[in-house]
């Protein structure tokens, strides 16, 4: 069990410093108009950014809110109220600390406040999959890669973002896998594998969950 949780934290760790380099040293140059490209992706103006964009943008803010499901029973120290909550604007860059940080031995909350209790729900994981599940719908069937790949290689926000998300998921798989063996979860048939999904996997496990 030790050996799992240090390997958990060298996991974390790397993440961390992958995405920390990539937007220090490998990044391209900040968009002419950077407040412009982001309310451009917050409107979904397909016209100015392609559906991709769009759709990983927006996924940005579906992750967070399974992270707050997973992390929020915690007990142990640091709080992961913070973290929980920056990662809505920084993502990866302050909530990858919090994971290589936090003590996953530490009991969970068995009596959480209605807050947690509401977004630690079989209801909200069953929305977020639902949300995750059109988004990336929409990137498949709107989507132009081409496209995307010249918005990439062209501003360092889109970039940045999507290097994130590539990173927020794994820590998001990795992080469901913690939660199930701390709550001493089995499962089994589709299920099982279900929860392997790229990206819909956690949120698939938050949608089965029993309420806490």
């Amino acid at each position: 069990m030790q050996t799992d949780h240090l390997l958990d934290r060298l996991l974390f760790a790397l993440l961390w410093l992958m995405l920390l380099a990539y937007a220090l040293l490998f990044a391209p140059p900040p968009p002419p108009d950077l407040l412009g490209q982001i309310r451009d992706l917050a409107l979904a103006r397909v016209q100015s950014v392609d559906p991709i964009a769009i759709a990983v943008f927006n996924l940005l803010g579906v992750l967070p809110v399974a992270f707050l499901a997973l992390l929020l029973f915690d007990t142990g120290r640091p709080s992961p109220w913070p973290f929980a909550l920056g990662s809505f604007v920084l993502g990866g860059f302050i909530l990858l600390p919090y994971l290589v940080m936090r003590n996953t031995h530490a009991p969970l909350d068995a009596t959480p406040g209605g807050f947690v209790r509401a977004v630690g729900s079989r209801l909200a994981g069953a929305v977020l999959l639902i949300v995750a599940a059109g988004l990336i719908g929409l990137a498949l069937i709107a989507g132009d890669p081409a496209a995307f790949a010249a918005q990439f290689r062209g501003s360092a926000f889109i970039a940045a973002m999507s290097v994130d998300l590539l990173v927020l998921t794994v820590a998001l798989h990795r992080t469901a896998t913690i939660d199930r063996r701390r709550r001493g979860l089995r499962l089994g048939g589709w299920p099982a594998r279900a929860v392997h999904l790229p990206l819909l996997g956690p949120l698939f496990y938050l949608a089965l969950r029993k309420q806490v």
